[in-house]
Order: C-alpha cells, then sequence, then structure tokens
C-alpha cells in the first residue's frame, strides 16, 4: 500500500530539490513519515514495524532520491480528540468526506502509538508537539508558538554565503554544511574535531583511533547502509554530541533501529575469567569467532596456594557437605604429589642436561622448566584453576554467553551469567537480547532441550557397554577419493566455464596434465605459512581421536574446522607413562595420582554427580573427541602442530594424521612439506626459547 502514496512525493522530488538549490525552505504536509505511521500500523510486531520503517526510508530517500526533510514535526493529539476534530469539520463542509483511516477510530489510536514509537526511535527526525495538555486542546497561537520554537534551530542563520544551510547539530561553528546540490561535507571545524579519531580527514582509506569509542564507530557503521554520505560526514553530523557526551540513548535507538546481528560483529570487548577450571576453559573457547588466551600448564607451577592456604582448584559448591570434604582431601594429595614430582623432576632434568655449563643461562632454565611442566601437568586434575582472556565481538560475545547458559554444568551457568552482567556495563546495548525470553532466552532453552532430548535417546538406544576402541588416530571419512577431482576447482577462477564444464574437459586429460596443474597449485612453498589457494578446502578429513586431555587442550584451539565435538572425560581410556618420569623413578608417584583420581571419579558418580564428576580426571587421562578439518587447515594444523618446539604428545599423535591423511592422498600430503619428523626434544626447546631471549634483548 505504501507504493501508491509515495507517487505523490516522487512527482514532486525535482521541484522540492529545486527549491532548496535555491536556498528556499520547504514546508510538506503528511510527507513520508505519515506513510510510516499509517501503514506501519499494519505489523503487529515491533521489530517487523521497524523493518519496514527501513526498507521504505531506503526506497524513498536512496532509490527514489527522493529530498529528505530536515525535521518531520508530530502535532500528538490523542485519537479521541482526533476524531471530535475530524467529525466536526465534516459537519462544518459537507463536501469534506474523511478517508478510510480517518474515520477508523481503532485505526487512529494505532497511528497514534506508532507516531509516539517513530518520535522515540528517530529523535532528529521526529520532533514531537504535544498539542493537548491536561486533556485540554490547545489554541492556534499556542501551537503556533511550540511549532515555531521547534523549527526555529534548524532555520539558516543570516550569511553572506547564499544557499549554503548548516544542519541542525546547533553547534558554532558548524561541523558541516549542505552545499548547494544537496550534498554534506566537512567544514574546517569539523575536520579538526575528527582529526584525533580517525587517521586522515582526506583520504578515501583511514583507520580509527582509541579517541572514539568503538561503540559510538559501530553506531556510526549501523547508519553507514542508509546513508550515502562519506562516513566522516555522518559522524559528524549525527554522532558529534554522543562521541563527546557519550549519549548512549542515542547510540541505542541507532544501533536498534539501524542495526541488526552484523552491526554485532562491529564492535569488539576484551574480558577475562579468573579461577576457571580447565574442563570450562574449553567450553569458553568453544566458539570460532573469538580470540582466546590462557595460563600455560607447560610453564608454570601449578602448586602456588591462594590467600586462604588452598591449592587452586575449583570445588562446586553445591556439593553435599560429605563428598566436597572427600574431594578437597583427594585432591590435595593429588597436588601435594604434583608439587614433591614437578620440582624432583625439573632437577632431574638440568642434572642429565647435556647442555655446557656454560651455556646454562636463562633460556636452559626455562627450556628444562618446561620439559618437567610437560611430563607432569599430566597429574594435574581438570579441577585446577586457570584464566581465560577473551577478545570478541557483540555477536561473538553473545553467543557465547548463551552457550554457556545452556550448558549442563553449574560452573558454565554461572560463569555465563557472570560474562552477561559484566558485559553489559561496557556493552549493555549490543547485549541487550542476550537473555530476553523471547531471543536469547528461547535459544538457551532450545539448545538445552535439544541437548537433553537426544540424551536420552542416545541412552535409550545405543549400546550400554564401553567400546574397547582406543585406537589413537581413526580416519572415518575423506572426500574426495581422488585427490586429482580438484583440479577443476583449481582451473576455476581462471576460465570463463562453468565448473560442470572444467570437471568434464578435465576428465579427459591425463594424469601427468592433472598433475602438473596441480603441483602448479601448491606452488614453491618457502615456509609453512604459505599455504595454497581455497580450492583446496572442498577436500575434507573426519577423525575419530584418542588422546589425553592435556593434548586436547592443546589441539582444541584450531577452532576453524567442522564437527568439533567432545565427549564427557572418564578415567575409562586409562593413561600413559612419560618416558621422563620412568627416567627419572617418579613412576609410583605418578600411578598414584590417576589411582586416586579414579577413586574420586567413582565417589562423585555414586552420590549423583556425574558431569562433576569429570572434575575428578587429570589431564593426563585419554579423551575421546572428534574433528573434521579441510585440506587448507591440514596443512596449517600438520604443519604447526609437528614444530619442534611443540608438546612431545601432540607431535606424535599430528604425525600420525598425517600420514593416514598422506595414504589417502600422497600429492597433499606431500605437498606439506613442513611436517616435521623427529628432534631431540632438548635441544628444541632449548632453541626456542634462545630465541625468545633474543628477542627481548633486541627490544631492550
Amino acid at each position: 500500500a505504501s507504493v501508491f502514496y509515495f507517487f505523490y512525493r516522487f512527482a514532486a522530488r525535482d521541484t522540492i530539490a529545486k527549491a532548496l538549490s535555491e536556498g528556499k525552505i520547504v514546508l510538506a504536509n503528511r510527507f513520508t513519515g505519515s506513510n510510516m505511521a499509517h501503514q506501519g500500523t499494519k505489523f503487529a510486531h515491533p521489530e517487523e514495524r521497524r523493518g519496514y520503517f527501513i526498507w521504505l526510508d531506503n526506497l524513498e530517500y536512496q532509490m527514489l532520491q527522493i529530498p529528505r526533510p530536515t525535521v518531520s514535526t508530530v502535532l500528538r493529539v490523542d485519537a479521541d480528540t482526533s476524531k471530535k476534530l475530524l467529525d466536526q469539520r465534516a459537519a462544518d463542509d459537507p463536501e469534506h468526506k474523511t478517508d478510510i483511516h480517518e474515520a477508523d477510530l481503532d485505526h487512529l489510536k494505532r497511528s497514534v502509538d506508532v507516531y509516539d514509537e517513530l518520535c522515540a526511535l528517530f529523535p532528529k527526525d521526529f520532533a514531537r508537539i504535544d498539542c493537548v495538555r491536561n486533556k485540554k486542546l490547545m489554541t492556534v497561537e499556542q501551537v503556533h508558538e511550540l511549532v515555531w520554537g521547534t523549527i526555529e534551530t534548524y532555520l539558516p542563520k543570516p550569511t553572506s554565503d547564499k544557499g549554503k544551510i548548516v544542519k541542525g547539530t546547533n553547534m558554532h561553528p558548524p561541523y558541516v554544511q549542505k552545499k548547494e546540490d544537496g550534498s554534506t561535507v566537512m567544514t574546517e571545524e569539523g575536520k579538526r574535531f575528527l582529526d584525533g579519531a580517525v587517521t586522515t580527514t582526506e583520504g578515501n582509506v583511514y583507520a580509527f583511533s582509541d579517541a572514539m569509542s568503538p561503540i559510538t564507530i559501530a553506531a556510526a557503521m549501523a547508519r553507514l547502509s542508509r546513508r550515502a554520505d562519506d562516513m566522516r560526514v555522518t559522524i559528524l553530523d549525527e554522532f558529534a554530541d554522543a562521541a563527546t557526551k557519550k549519549d548512549d540513548a542515542l547510540l541505542k535507538r541507532v544501533i536498534t533501529a539501524y542495526g541488526d546481528d552484523s552491526v554485532q560483529q562491529l564492535v569488539g570487548q576484551h574480558v577475562v575469567v579468573e579461577g576457571a577450571s580447565n574442563l570450562l576453559t574449553k567450553k569458553l573457547e568453544w566458539g570460532r569467532l573469538a580470540s582466546y588466551l590462557e595460563q600455560s600448564t607447560r610453564y608454570i607451577f601449578f602448586d602456588q596456594k591462594d590467600e586462604k592456604g588452598r591449592y587452586k582448584y575449583v570445588v562446586p559448591e553445591h556439593f553435599d557437605d560429605k563428598t566436597k570434604a572427600t574431594y578437597v582431601d583427594i585432591n590435595d594429595q593429588i597436588f601435594d604429589t604434583y608439587s614433591d614430582m614437578v620440582r624432583k623432576l625439573t632437577d632431574y632434568v638440568r642434572a642429565e642436561s647435556s647442555v655446557p655449563q656454560a651455556e646454562r643461562d636463562v633460556a636452559w632454565k626455562g627450556a628444562t622448566k618446561a620439559q618437567a611442566c610437560d611430563a607432569i601437568r599430566a597429574v594435574l586434575p581438570t579441577s585446577t584453576k586457570s584464566t581465560v582472556g577473551i577478545f570478541a565481538s557483540g555477536q561473538a560475545l553473545e553467543s557465547l554467553i548463551m552457550h554457556l547458559l545452556s550448558d549442563e554444568l553449574p560452573e558454565a551457568r554461572e560463569t555465563g551469567e557472570k560474562l552477561l552482567n559484566e558485559s553489559r556495563k561496557v556493552l549493555s546495548t549490543f547485549l541487550e537480547r542476550a537473555d530476553k525470553p523471547e531471543r536469547g532466552g528461547a535459544t538457551i532453552a532450545y539448545r538445552a532441550n535439544t541437548h537433553a532430548a537426544v540424551k536420552k535417546l542416545a541412552d535409550e538406544m545405543l549400546p550400554a557397554t564401553h567400546t574397547s576402541e582406543s585406537k589413537p588416530v581413526d580416519l572415518v571419512a575423506y572426500w574426495p577419493k581422488n585427490e586429482l577431482d580438484l583440479v577443476a576447482d583449481m582451473l576455476y577462477e581462471h576460465s570463463n566455464l562453468s565448473l560442470r564444464e572444467i570437471q568434464d574437459s578435465v576428465a579427459s586429460w591425463s594424469y601427468d596434465e592433472k598433475e602438473k596443474v596441480f603441483q602448479a597449485y601448491m606452488g614453491e612453498r618457502l615456509n609453512r605459512r604459505h599455504k595454497p589457494g581455497r580450492a583446496i578446502e572442498k577436500a575434507h578429513y573426519a577423525w575419530d581421536i584418542v588422546c589425553d586431555y592435556g593434548i586436547f587442550r592443546d589441539l582444541q584451539r584450531h577452532r576453524m574446522v567442522d564437527d568439533l565435538t567432545w565427549q564427557d572425560l572418564t578415567p575409562r581410556y586409562g593413561y600413559d607413562v612419560p618416558e621422563l618420569v620412568e627416567q627419572a623413578g617418579l613412576t609410583e608417584q605418578f600411578q598414584h595420582c590417576f589411582d586416586l583420581s579414579l577413586e574420586l571419579h567413582s565417589i562423585l558418580v555414586a552420590a549423583g554427580y556425574e558431569k562433576e564428576a569429570q572434575y575428578a580426571t587429570l589431564l593426563g587421562h585419554k579423551m575421546r573427541w572428534k574433528i573434521t578439518m579441510n585440506a587448507r587447515q591440514s596443512f596449517h594444523f600438520n604443519e604447526l602442530r609437528t614444530t619442534p618446539h611443540g608438546h612431545p604428545g601432540y607431535r606424535k599423535l599430528v604425525r600420525e594424521m598425517h600420514e593416514k591423511l598422506a595414504e589417502k592422498h600422497p600429492l597433499l600430503g606431500a605437498a606439506m612439506k613442513f611436517v616435521n619428523q623427529d628432534e631431540d626434544p632438548e635441544l628444541t626447546r632449548l632453541a626456542a626459547e634462545r630465541y625468545t631471549q633474543f628477542k627481548l634483548k633486541t627490544l631492550e
């Protein structure tokens, strides 16, 4: 219905534009805002209505180039009073007939609500003037004064530059000016205002400094899709006050009106979770589109105690007293043993080191400590506390929060609530929906209910016995069967043919011809950072893996993968005793920790704490997980995770994955030429530490 009404405005477009170019002031009655209000009554849901506002705004002002009013004044009268005035006019002038909307009192009531909504959402575009005070209609003279007081600030001041109108920010001197052709440009004062906020006010590529709030920048970008001006002009015209006065209400209205999920991606936040268990850390690092850092078990002794003299591990507060006491007692025993072993092993590694005495520097001490920590970290419980730093967009943060709030583990849900509360203090506008019943709440319930339903069916329909399958690496599936099927995709961007036509042509080529293209696409790789193009992303490998939880913690950081899922932690798959532990004569103490862990796990399960029983497992316990990744990601994964300074455990696992991949796709396997095969762990760790010390000295 809106289409029929804009014809009148479109027909007057050129006349209005000509008058504006001559420096005239144009008054129009029942312009686009009236269309929004009356047709907007036909949308029951506020979000659908806002979508309609944006659609009509884009249609008339962007596509049809109908001049946008500087301001629309809304003379607000309640529906009952309005109906009486319309009826009186009809009685005074029998030839005047009310239209279909004016005759409908219910429609008038709805339109008043929508006008109110427009004024609240777009206060710079719609100025509300209440014409009824104390249930009494004001006189024409009174309304006239109110209207004049509203529009006076938008009128041009006397100036020698005829035709130039300062667009209504009421700033002296103005930051923007409207030219005779209708375009808006920055003034010198505007450029000075932006000097500290953007890297250049002249070039077409610029960056923002921290002088301007990321939220203000995101709000301006939200307007970007609806306004044709240079974004710097938009900031000066609409957000200069918000940038200096932190006008949160304005930013909220703009983001709500013009933003969508994509705008959440334009603002980021650093958050930190202290005291997270090593069970929770993996849940925190679940999302693909965020960045994470956590304390490493390879460089830090984890036997420090807190201010209360307790080892740093999570104790679930909802445990009953008896279970809690047993839990604390057994964990303390494990940490006591860890503390003793990690220091003994550090001394052993240093005593057995082949590095000359004269070269035993800071780097050597770091390398030997890392070797000991690598081996003994296996006895640390997953309840061990860690700190996780997260940098995420508003969208990624919201997704993480909802993921945590739907989790079965109480620690995860509690952390989700805390993340939401603390993040809202900084990004309130971007996290409004996270726990609203109809939005985030519904998503949280969906995830939790779906998980519970599938779990119930799995318990009912799958065998209750435990698997005997425990081989470390199983390549469950891969595609394509013939890696040379990727040749057509490699040629695609260099051709004008369809993919199917290229495939048909390549099918008739000889093996040598296909391999020639394949090798050209691989190129001359001089280091592992030289990755082939995205055509090889079509090749996929699905893995089922059994390894210890410590290794999983390291490898799970690769999030640009598919289908990354892990099963609940259990002592069932056993553990390995590191060779270094055996050499140092610490096997008995090492195994005792796993005996204590098994005892505690059984106690927690018997007490009904099945999910929390995972806290009793140790980092050295094996667990089962699966992952699917494409060939291009495999280049990064296989070559990075076999580098000399990596943990010996995951290096061995990833080498086996690479061997199985190369059996199926030998050309791709051979192209991964920087997969490292074998090194001396002491020397490789020392080399890495020496390089770190070199970099630090360079910075000094």
